[in-house]
């Protein structure tokens, strides 16, 4: 079993207020299994940051749809509590923004930088 399976994840955009909607992500399915390293890499704009906010439960609630599977664990992201995925995010799981100059230290070693570093394969 996956520590992490997405499956036709979609978001949406807008729709709301009789603006058109705009289909971010459209059908994103992958999986991670504990102690693998995966990179989400594309053009910009293709829809890799939604893709990670969705899965992280920090898109805003309002006037964003997220549809599709995405599992942790076992657990359900897309119908955990705002309260249940910050309990998770940062003990469990993490994001690596796109400006990894803000986000990283080349001296640091990955694996140093969560406090529980090995629940984050799973371990």
């Amino acid at each position: 079993m996956p520590l992490l399976s997405v499956d036709e994840l979609t978001v949406t955009f807008g729709g709301q207020h009789g603006r058109k909607e705009s289909r971010a992500v459209d059908g994103v399915s992958f999986s991670v299994d504990q102690g693998q390293v995966v990179g989400l890499v594309g053009e910009s704009g293709c829809g890799k940051s939604v893709t990670s906010l969705a899965l992280m439960g920090l898109l805003p609630r309002k006037g964003v749809t997220v549809g599709g599977r995405a599992e942790f664990d076992g657990t359900d992201l897309l119908t955990l509590s705002p309260r249940a995925l910050r309990d998770l995010r940062g003990s469990r799981m993490a994001m690596i923004f796109q400006d990894p100059l803000s986000s990283l230290n080349p001296v640091i070693p990955s694996a140093c930088r969560s406090p529980r570093s090995s629940s984050a394969t799973g371990a």
